[in-house]
């Protein structure tokens, strides 16, 4: 297939050449003119970019034009890059006070015009190579095509195969007669709102079988006799409201209607339909166009019968069936493996001939495997094997072949997959085929893939919305996500290949913890269309490479022991992703080879080659796990460095001196699996962080070897106050250190902070022997005062806090806590010993997972008086509490007594409950109050507890465990405690 076209790329090269930046350099280097007419032939090329995606696959001729602008646009990339990073240079030099030899050399006249005249002659050579490109499209009769913003144009006006109502004849169907009922019960449900339409969509990959699904429902005997009238529209790509009406109504009647406009088809439309219970299925939608949607339900007439007439759509994209109003589509998955085989070996072997071929069938088993339960793909493989006259060795070509979709006699997978890609819009066509950098079964991260993208520049700003590009990014994953080119990975997706590699690198928590998403990934036939898309372009390493195509430029490490360091010798490559922790490749001599690279992730190694910091046009850099003691000062020198990944850097203790002039640095990604003690000083200057998922407060008063340079080089509490573009994950550690009032007392350190959704605020553990003093323990309250965060925030953890109260924004009442902190969903108390009274958490609206462990001197929650009228605890999931044996039950839940007041209800949706080392008051007063538990656990508890008279009633409780509590387990195994627990499913009982 022929090369993609870098669109993003371009779009990015014209947003540089309009900005103010770059006409400051060209009046600085005297190049203006030369920039203004490289601008404008990219201009013009730009707008036929669309129109020659769609050529390129027909036209070799156009596939060489192609190929062409690929290199021209990529030499251009890395000239503008050249320009900024000097630009760069200077501003942080000037900045940094530094007038001495370097910079009055780079300013010398002779310094000056060298740099110019070698820049000019490389702008002039990229404008000729540009023109001749551009005097070429009128040869190839390109149609300028204005692509508006973000919005969605697909390159190719393909269209989709046409379908019918009748499932073919020759159609085996297996494994979907549970999917067939649940949506004709889907169907036939009475909708909650006569209002709109009711819709039932079916989502699902290409090749899953949606049609064929639909085609079983529409034929049902039940939904006959249920409907008074169906109808079919095979829609596809097309989404013509006129003509899809007209389709709608040639399929009530029978007759083709012509040469009508929309209002005398709506008024036909309504003849055919009024009073009827009708079906209409639109087949194979692709829409996502909300306003073309609405004008077509408008159209349709008032529900029939009883509103309850019906449409079931057929889409891969859940964003299509969103526009619809549907909130919860029917996602169609693969057949399980004994259905594939039932379906492969129906059409591969005639009935009977398996038993005369146990070879086949072991290697059939094995192709099934590869097939991953997608219909299409065992439909076709099926088929062609049946014809092979059952020689092994047509068997065994197929099993070996890593590429499913180019099987088949036909061709036939490929095309139908072909139509996600083709009908994406042209800026998610290179971030679709980046993906094809990751082997199959890779389980990749948003967060890290969207930088990635960045690093790339296949991103392009929204400055209709002002979004940042990683709002962005996360916009174009999402919509490859709901086009089921992405699809969540859950822990069993985890294979054994890759399992060592996801667990060194599962650095951040799971994406989505209450649907236990690890993370993404892709099916392997989209991985297969991903990878044919990319051509040579991208490559994963592997032992069976033979050869290294000469225009790649992006590489993968995965599971190879080769050395292919010499075959990636002078090869354009602006990736390369050691994915498996390899250091075959981190050497001067290749590093020197590889000078335009955007991205580099490294691998094992006790060392950096000096050549590194030498790639200025490098965005991603990842030294995880490289084994140094001190980050090289030659980072600094990485103007355009954009995200830094430090995770398990076990050895590394200093941070070189100027951080600060890392102006565009985005993501400072570390975790606590390293040696350092402090921050680096200047960190606050760099504004435009958005990850810094760790921050250590170093120790002031340090007086042992090397202090000197950490009083001099780190930076304080104080650096994070300016970061507000801050977003995610933030640690902070050590707070302890922070010794006196003056930096105590800085206010509204996190409070602008609206982006971070998780905060841990960690003083360091109280090993006993001195006690604080009294200046210290003013600054423990203070610092805790200054760290009020943001009313977004969503989870909070708090660590070894030495003050006797929590801060005053923890205890608010009168003002509501509900108020400050409203969308806190998760909590987190441990081992704060001093502390006696809890905050009012009762109040927090959102609050689901409450966890408080290690606080020995609590004796009750803040009471909750003037709130008491909310529920409380409203949606509180799970509560867990650990050694807390002296508080009472107070602020938990039991108000005031006050004559005719009803009560709000206490842990309506209370769920987990573990209790251990706590008053059997607390104990008790928490399990009467929590109507909807499923599972609880009482451990070390060593007062006479008794359990209360409304446990029976607790219907929901599945599990019921006593640990460590030796009165309960008497009572509880045979003795009077017994009938209250005996309708529970599952207990255990440990004396």
């Amino acid at each position: 297939m022929a090369e993609q076209i870098p669109y993003g790329i371009a779009e990015n090269l014209l947003t540089k050449l309009g900005s103010a930046v770059f006409h400051e350099i060209g009046l600085m280097y005297g190049v203006g003119r030369e920039l203004r007419r490289l601008e404008d032939t990219l201009s013009t090329v730009r707008a036929v970019l669309v129109d020659a995606e769609e050529k390129k696959e027909s036209s070799q001729a156009v596939a060489a034009w192609v190929r062409r602008l690929n290199d021209v646009v990529y030499d251009a990339d890395d000239l503008l890059d050249d320009f900024a990073f000097e630009e760069l240079r200077r501003k942080t030099d000037v900045r940094g006070g530094r007038f001495g030899g370097q910079v009055r050399d780079f300013f010398s006249s002779s310094n000056h015009l060298a740099f110019r005249f070698k820049m000019g002659r490389r702008i002039k050579a990229i404008r000729e190579s540009l023109d001749d490109i551009a005097n070429d499209i009128s040869k190839f009769n390109f149609v300028p095509i204005v692509v508006i913003s973000d919005h969605v144009v697909p390159t190719r006006n393909v269209r989709g195969r046409e379908t019918c109502s009748v499932v073919e004849k020759s159609h085996k169907i297996v494994g979907r007669d549970k999917d067939k009922m649940q949506i004709i019960e889907l169907l036939m449900q009475s909708p909650s709102s006569y209002e709109n339409m009711p819709i039932v969509a079916i989502v699902g990959m290409g090749g899953l079988g949606k049609t064929t699904l639909a085609q079983l429902v529409y034929n049902d005997q039940q939904v006959a006799s249920y409907f008074d009238l169906k109808m079919w529209v095979c829609v596809s790509d097309d989404f013509d409201v006129k003509l899809l009406v007209r389709n709608v109504i040639k399929s009530a009647t029978n007759r083709d209607v012509e040469n009508l406009e929309l209002d005398q088809l709506q008024k036909l439309l309504e003849k055919n339909l009024i009073g009827k219970r009708y079906l209409l299925v639109l087949d194979d939608v692709w829409n996502e166009d909300v306003q073309k949607w609405g004008q077509f339900i408008t159209l349709l007439p008032p529900v029939g019968v009883n509103g309850e007439s019906k449409i079931l759509v057929t889409t891969r994209s859940s964003k299509t069936a969103s526009i619809m109003g549907i909130d919860s589509p029917y996602f169609v998955k693969g057949l399980k493996y004994d259905e594939s085989w039932e379906l492969f070996e129906s059409l591969a072997f005639k009935k009977g001939e398996e038993k005369m071929h146990p070879n086949l069938v072991a290697i059939g088993k094995d192709i099934v495997k590869m097939c991953k339960g997608v219909p299409l793909v065992i439909r076709t493989l099926g088929r062609v094997l049946c014809y092979k006259n059952h020689q092994e060795s047509h068997w065994l070509s197929i099993k070996n072949n890593k590429n499913l979709i180019l099987l088949g006699d036909k061709n036939d997978i490929l095309p139908v997959l072909r139509l996600s890609y083709d009908n994406l819009p042209i800026h998610l066509k290179q971030c679709f085929a980046y993906c094809a950098l990751f082997p199959k079964d890779y389980i990749f991260r948003r967060k890290e893939l969207v930088q990635l993208w960045m690093a790339q520049g296949y991103i392009q700003p929204s400055y209709e919305n002002e979004y940042c590009l990683e709002d962005v990014g996360d916009e174009y994953f999402e919509d490859l996500l709901s086009r089921s080119l992405f699809q969540e990975a859950k822990e069993e997706d985890v294979g054994d290949e890759y399992f060592e590699h996801f667990i060194l690198t599962s650095f951040s928590e799971v994406e989505d913890v209450e649907n236990h998403t690890l993370g993404y990934k892709m099916h392997d036939l989209i991985h297969d269309l991903a990878q044919s898309i990319a051509n040579s372009e991208v490559i994963i390493l592997t032992n069976d490479v033979k050869a290294i195509p000469k225009r790649v430029h992006h590489v993968s490490l995965f599971g190879a022991t080769n050395d292919f360091s010499e075959d990636l010798m002078d090869k354009p490559i602006r990736t390369f992703f050691d994915g498996r922790n390899y250091n075959y490749y981190l050497r001067n001599k290749y590093i020197s080879s590889v000078r335009c690279s955007r991205v580099i992730k490294a691998g094992f190694t006790e060392w950096i080659p000096t050549s590194l910091v030498k790639l200025s046009h490098l965005r991603y850099l990842d030294l995880s796990f490289v084994l140094f003691e001190n980050l090289p000062s030659g980072v600094t020198r990485l103007k355009n460095l954009q995200t830094l990944k430090l995770y398990h850097c076990f050895e590394l203790k200093e941070w070189p001196r100027n951080m600060k002039n890392l102006m565009n640095l985005r993501h400072l990604e570390i975790d606590s699996r390293n040696s350092l003690t402090y921050m680096p000083g200047g960190l606050g200057e760099l504004t435009q962080l958005r990850t810094l998922p760790l921050f250590l407060v170093g120790n002031e008063s340090d007086s042992g070897e090397g202090s000197w340079h950490k009083k001099r080089m780190g930076g304080g509490l104080s650096e994070l106050q300016f970061l507000n573009n801050l977003r995610g994950q933030l640690v902070i550690k050590w707070l302890s250190n922070v010794r006196g009032s003056r930096e105590a007392n800085k206010e509204a350190i996190l409070e602008g902070k609206q982006y971070l959704e998780s905060l841990t605020l960690s003083y360091s553990y109280h090993w006993g022997g001195c006690e604080e003093s009294e200046e210290e323990m003013e600054a423990i309250v203070s610092v805790m005062e200054s760290l009020q965060p943001h009313s977004n925030l969503k989870v909070l953890h708090v660590e070894h806090y030495r003050g006797v109260r929590f801060p005053n924004w923890m205890m608010m009442m009168n003002d509501g806590l509900d108020l400050l902190l409203p969308n806190l969903v998760t909590i987190t108390i441990w081992n704060c010993e001093r502390c006696q009274v809890l905050p009012p958490f009762g109040q927090l609206p959102c609050l689901k997972f409450l966890r408080l462990t290690n606080l020995p001197a609590v004796e009750n929650m803040k009471e909750d008086y003037p709130l008491s009228a909310k529920p409380f605890f409203p949606s509180l999931k799970t509560l867990s509490i650990y050694n807390m044996p002296r508080s009472s039950s107070n602020g938990w839940g039991k108000m005031p007594d006050v004559a005719g007041q009803q009560h709000p209800p206490s842990y309506p949706y209370l769920e987990h409950l573990d209790l251990s080392n706590i008053t059997a008051e607390l104990c008790l007063q928490l399990i009467c109050a929590s109507s909807s538990l499923k599972s609880l656990l009482i451990s070390e508890i060593n007062d006479e507890l008794s359990l209360p008279e409304e446990m029976s009633s607790l219907s929901n409780l599945h599990t019921f465990e006593i640990r460590d509590c030796p009165y309960l387990y008497e009572k509880s195994r045979n003795g009077e405690d017994w009938p209250k627990i005996s309708h529970i499913p599952n207990i255990l009982m440990d004396e």
